[in-house]
């Protein structure tokens, strides 16, 4: 079976791009004809099965294997941006200075087409072919009624509309960040959204009109990512628009607002849709389309998520369900989970647009849910939980006063490749849970995060790695600087003056190494900053630390002894 991952969409926007790579599939129209006679011979080798193509796209019903729309990926020896066309889908979308996109857009557009249910996707072929619906779009009159009926239809099925919508219902506008921490799984891999907290705090420190562009425009999670596609859609069809919104944060020293102009608010259209969705008054509902993908992206175990929550969703679209009914039924599936499980997984249903009821302490969900099924592969092969997911559940059980959604932390130690999502999620735990000041820095030549309480500072240095961090000589090296250049406060030194983020009142600091696990001789290299520096410190893993904020937060530690415990030069184990 082929690892697609439907359901979730980033950067594919156009409309018309849209409707054109679903006029692929209609025999003898213009798309489908251009593509066999013009595009495909001159714009596709035969390296890439340009034959192949062409039998395909000729045939009477049209069936084309996955691999041949999206294409290949940028060859050696190439950059994306003179990467040869080597798929359909990308032959059918124009490049800003080419003639065709790489398989990156080719993909999204697909995966745009299939989630909203204009191309049926057989799974077990690796196959797409046009649905009914898709159809009837392809060949109905641009901007004409019909089209904007079919749209309406399309769009309402796809549950993340139908939430994002919700949440503008009231008329308030809301940015990108505010949706997009309310969009996906609690506290999974995969359902990231930059605090807008962390981000107004950047804001207000930066310099030069380059570092606030990239605050507002590139840095963003995978959740608002998903916002930003959407509302684009919605935009389109005049369901939200785009307006600026003027946010205000407090930030212990200042009291700072900034405009972040990728917010959005409901039109009086997007409330008469919105009745379609939840079935309100006169108004039939529009059934719900729910893709097995979408319920597990980037987790280690996600096809043992993805059959979790189908199981739940199925249970839960039959009647009233308590938290014991749930745990019963899937521990005859020889699924064991917990309330707590259960609990954040039904928020996440939610969060992803499902509309579940709760009466009492039964919940039911009150959509009528369509196109979900476990593949069969999956079935036979069975999927089995990590133990990233079962150091989770402990983890779940003991956090009474800490939001659930910091359990992302667990994720993000262990993810080599998400640094800069771990030291935002650092920062927010500390800052919006507990009652540090301080924030992520981050940047060339500063520490990952600094935090402060009362009189003691804390500067702190993230590592994200699979198999676990051992501090290298080079890493303690860097944290030993930056420990002088906060001694001696000379510009000189470091012209970027990081350390102002402490309070002028802080005068006792201590170092930190935060990471998924630690390995190897980390002991021996912190005590060895610590000799040299004067200044003790720490390791803690992501368990730990979300542990000692829950004991922070339950008020069992105090923040004065919680720095006592960055004194001790060795690891803090709860």
């Amino acid at each position: 079976m082929a690892d697609r991952t439907f359901g979730w969409v980033q950067e594919a926007y156009t409309l018309q791009n849209l409707k054109n790579v679903v006029r692929v599939f209609v025999p003898n129209s213009i798309i489908n004809q251009k593509l066999i006679k013009d595009k495909i011979p001159r714009l596709i080798s035969d390296e890439y099965h340009k034959n192949e193509m062409i039998e395909y796209l000729s045939a009477e019903k049209i069936c084309v294997p996955y691999t041949l729309l999206k294409g290949k990926g940028t060859p050696h020896g190439y950059t994306r941006s003179n990467a040869p066309c080597s798929g359909i889908i990308q032959a059918v979308l124009p490049g800003q200075r080419k003639e065709y996109q790489s398989d990156w857009p080719a993909d999204s557009f697909l995966r745009w087409a299939v989630s909203i249910g204009f191309l049926d996707y057989d799974r077990e072929n690796d196959t797409c072919s046009i649905s009914e619906l898709g159809y009837k779009y392809a060949t109905s009159t641009d901007e004409s009624n019909e089209e904007i009926d079919i749209l309406t239809e399309a769009f309402l099925s796809y549950p993340p509309i139908c939430r994002i919508l919700g949440l503008l219902e009231n008329g308030n506008s809301m940015t990108k960040f505010e949706i997009g921490c309310q969009l996906g799984f609690v506290g999974e891999a995969g359902f990231t959204s930059i605090p807008q907290k962390l981000i107004l705090q950047g804001l207000s420190a930066a310099t030069t009109s380059e570092e606030r562009n990239k605050l507002l425009s590139d840095t963003e999670g995978t959740s608002d990512k998903y916002v930003r596609t959407i509302c684009a859609w919605l935009k389109s069809i005049r369901w939200v628009m785009q307006v600026p919104k003027r946010v205000t944060v407090d930030l212990g020293y200042i009291t700072h607002t900034e405009t972040i102009p990728q917010s959005y608010q409901i039109t009086l259209e997007g409330k008469k849709v919105l009745k379609y969705a939840t079935g309100a008054s006169k108004y039939k509902r529009i059934d719900k389309r729910v893709m097995w993908d979408m319920l597990a992206t980037k987790s280690s175990d996600r096809n043992y998520l993805r059959n979790r929550r189908t199981y739940l969703i199925k249970y839960l679209s039959t009647t009233y369900r308590s938290l014991n009914d749930i745990i019963a039924h899937l521990q005859i599936k020889g699924m064991s989970e917990d309330n707590g499980t259960i609990t954040d997984d039904i928020q996440g249903l939610i969060n992803i647009g499902i509309n579940i009821n709760k009466s009492g302490e039964k919940f039911k969900i009150m959509d009528n849910i369509i196109g979900l099924e476990i593949p069969d592969s999956i079935k036979s092969d069975g999927a089995v939980k990590s133990d990233i997911s079962l150091l989770k559940d402990q983890i779940r059980k003991r956090l009474l006063h800490i939001n659930h959604k910091y359990l992302i932390l667990i994720d993000l130690g262990f993810d080599g490749q998400a640094d800069r999502d771990y030291e935002l999620q650092t920062a927010d735990l500390l800052t919006s849970e507990l009652d540090f000041k301080g924030s992520r820095l981050g940047d060339t030549r500063k520490p990952d995060v600094c935090v402060y309480y009362d009189k003691n500072g804390l500067i702190i240095d993230n590592k994200a790695y699979g198999n676990g961090y051992s501090l290298p000589i080079k890493q303690a090296d860097e944290m030993f600087r930056y420990i002088e250049e906060n001694q001696k406060r000379d510009k000189v030194l470091n012209p970027n003056e990081w350390w102002t983020i402490f309070d002028n009142n802080v005068s006792k600091f201590n170092f930190a190494f935060v990471s998924g696990e630690f390995t190897g001789g980390f002991k021996d290299r912190i005590e060895n900053i610590s000799r040299r520096s004067g200044i003790n410190g720490a390791a803690i893993s992501s368990v730990n630390l979300l542990l000692l904020a829950e004991e922070i937060m339950s008020g069992r530690i105090s923040y004065a002894d919680a720095f006592d415990m960055f004194e001790q030069n060795c690891e803090i184990v709860i």
